[in-house]
């Protein structure tokens, strides 16, 4: 199959839209979008947007796109500069956990706080090395009196640093829900909006009570407080959003 280079076309197709503040695309072996992660401003119903933007870029790009790649993050209503916990790219209005007719798989999660008493992962801080080109991270995290760890290793890069703080914040997550729900990372990619970067995930989480297939979930956060610090916490605000529903008894 021709290679067809669509990530600088993507980008700038996905930045016309005008909800969209950032957008970043990477490609499979043949150039065509594998993930597509971006960072909207308020108001939009992000499900909606997602259609938009598949049937944007297929129209643009002449290249087809599966909208279960598309990851979305969303600021939080009148807070510029702080990010919603969660916007899920395949979002309806409240309703069960379930899956959509295109395969996307959504969660109907109520707003942060709206659970009172809700069971919520906390951050207890991260353990950085670095060895013959290589970062490990330990990440600790709480959750019912408990502290769990997880680690994540890879090159020393700022990509490497990135997916190393998150993969050992979502095996910690892992243990902490006791396998009870299975926690991946899809992506990761450091946005420029609003004059700052945020760090911005996409994860996928794994579980009966989440439905058949798996869950995918956005999160972000300012890279001002490190990018492994930024790359746990936007992790933790996207595992958040899902975790009292996916440890229901």
């Amino acid at each position: 199959m021709k290679s067809i280079r669509t990530k600088e076309a993507a980008e700038a197709v996905l930045r016309e839209l005008p909800s969209v503040l950032a957008a970043h695309v990477r490609e499979d072996i043949y150039g065509h979008p594998r993930e597509v992660h971006l960072l909207v401003a308020p108001g939009p119903d992000v499900r909606h947007l997602a259609r938009d933007v598949r049937g944007l870029l297929e129209e643009r790009l002449g290249v087809p796109v599966d909208q279960r790649v598309i990851s979305i993050a969303q600021l939080a209503p009148g807070r510029t500069g702080v990010l919603a916990e969660q916007a899920d790219a395949g979002q309806p209005s409240r309703a069960a956990v379930g899956t959509g007719a295109s395969g996307t798989a959504y969660a109907a999660v109520p707003p942060v706080g709206e659970l009172a008493g809700e069971q919520r992962l906390a951050f207890n801080g991260l353990d950085t090395s670095l060895a013959d080109g290589q970062v490990s991270v330990v990440a600790r995290l709480g959750l019912a009196g408990e502290e769990f760890s997880g680690s994540g290793s890879g090159l020393a890069t700022d990509q490497g640093r990135l997916r190393a703080a998150a993969s050992a914040v979502l095996q910690a997550a892992t243990h902490a829900c006791k396998e009870k729900i299975r926690w991946e990372l899809d992506g990761v990619a450091v946005v420029r909006a609003l004059e700052r970067d945020y760090v911005l995930v996409a994860v996928l989480a794994v579980s009966p009570r989440l439905g058949r297939r798996p869950l995918l979930l956005a999160g972000a956060h300012p890279a001002e407080d490190g990018l492994e610090t930024a790359a746990a916490l936007a992790v933790l605000k996207a595992t958040n959003r899902v975790l009292a529903r996916g440890l229901e008894a």
